[in-house]
């Protein structure tokens, strides 16, 4: 069915192929690629995923040795001296050296915490997942921004042409009356109204283009391109179509969508905190060892020594004041609003996804009937035009039976990328990733 919508599309509008002839023609999908590349959310987010897993190091980094490195030195004046009579004589001994050195190195090394740093890393780890799921929604968000941009270009661009084509006929037909005018077959009345027609269609064709001006500026801002880089945009190929049925999309929305994943995230670091708030209580059995040189050793006070020292330390906490509690009660609270958080992000998807199958279907419905209705104009138009040289028609008839094919005509331009663009938005409903 799309195949056979999209190929009477291109035999109605044999100007779509001259739009992939241009040497600076901006396709979709680069379009897209260079939206998600340059956009700037999209590197905040990619940051974060690094603020993330910096994170995660940091928590693991507690169960390494911590080694540390000190020296001091202190000057005291005076010191304790003791006179000692030996052998007859008195015999003068410092109870410390004026000059005092000490360097030392200290290791310090978690032997377990009980299952209290797992918890740590696993909301860690947890964090690391929301970050990378934040990123996906970044590019998502400018990916489908992009697509809705250059299909409005799409739009405008086949809208100027078909009242280029018009503007044409228009001219012709202006040509035809003031001949008939010079023949005495016409009033001065003819001319004059299809100069008032084009006249019309030429400011519209002037909107169409200063509309377009601002559809190019936005895309350029949305794929990073240069201030006023021209931008020439062609159909894009779609890819295989979904499944329209609506339990099979709920399904790989459940897999896909960004927002559910996210509430997903939410819920899992919640339990976490919960399991890590829990676990902050539990005792904590590490080992420290220090070592180095000193002086100030009997007998004699002023050469150095080497001396070490070991510790195994049990921290058991006893009472908090009800810290811990309140954290786990913090922490399942969290919890419960992420649930109700997943919950309102799988009715707004399945709402998204009805939205986008029936906006499908419309188009779809109203695009098959639109070659119907261009037939019909231009053969109207064509009757028109053969009445109106033979003189059994007026002016005004000619000028409606244009009016009516050039509203048919732009009718379907916009159908047929509404269409398109109902692809890419049910596409958007399920998460499917564009780029």
């Amino acid at each position: 069915m799309m195949k056979s919508i999209l190929l009477s599309i291109a035999f109605v509008f044999p100007s779509l192929a001259l739009y992939a002839q241009h040497p600076d023609t901006l396709t979709l999908a680069n379009a897209v690629r260079m939206a998600v590349q340059t956009a700037p959310g999209a590197h905040a987010a990619a940051a974060g995923v690094d603020a993330a897993k910096a994170h995660l190091k940091e928590t693991d980094s507690y169960v390494y040795p911590q080694i540390n490195g000190d020296a001091n030195y202190t000057r005291i004046d005076p010191v304790i001296t003791l006179s000692i009579p030996m052998n007859g004589q008195l015999q003068s001994f410092s109870t410390m050296p004026n000059d005092n050195y000490n360097g030392n190195l200290n290791v310090q090394q978690l032997i377990t915490t009980f299952g209290r740093e797992r918890a740590n890393e696993r909301v860690a780890e947890s964090g690391i997942q929301t970050a990378e799921d934040n990123l996906r929604q970044s590019q998502t968000l400018a990916a489908y921004q992009t697509v809705q941009t250059y299909y409005a270009l799409l739009t405008t661009d086949e809208a100027i042409h078909v009242e280029q084509d018009q503007l044409t006929v228009l001219k012709e037909n202006l040509g035809i009356t003031e001949q008939r005018v010079k023949q005495g077959t016409a009033t001065s009345l003819d001319p004059l109204s299809v100069q008032v027609r084009i006249s019309t269609i030429q400011s519209q064709i002037a909107d169409l283009t200063s509309s377009r001006r601002k559809q190019e500026s936005q895309l350029r801002r949305l794929t990073g391109l240069a201030p006023g880089s021209p931008v020439n945009v062609t159909r894009a190929t779609l890819g295989e179509a979904l499944p329209e049925q609506l339990d099979t999309l709920h399904a790989i929305a459940e897999r896909q969508r960004t927002e559910i994943q996210l509430a997903k995230d939410a819920m899992q670091t919640a339990r976490f905190q919960i399991e890590a708030a829990r676990s902050s209580n539990n005792p904590v059995l590490s080992a420290n060892v220090a070592g180095g040189v000193k002086d100030g050793y009997l007998p004699n006070l002023t050469d150095p020594k080497l001396n070490w020292a070991g510790t195994v330390s049990l921290h058991v906490p006893l009472f908090d004041g009800g810290r811990v509690s309140s954290q786990v009660d913090q922490a399942d609270a969290n919890y419960r609003a992420a649930q109700a958080r997943l919950e309102d992000a799988e009715r707004g998807v399945e709402n998204d996804i009805e939205q986008a199958l029936a906006d499908l279907e419309a188009s779809r419905s109203r695009l098959e009937l639109t070659k119907v209705q261009i037939d019909q104009a231009k053969q109207a138009f064509d009757v028109a035009q053969v009445r109106y040289k033979n003189g059994a028609a007026t002016n005004l008839d000619v000028l409606t039976a244009q009016q009516a094919l050039e509203a048919s005509q732009l009718q379907q331009a916009q159908l047929m990328y509404a269409y398109e663009l109902s692809e890419y938005n049910l596409n958007r409903a399920v998460g499917t990733k564009v780029w």
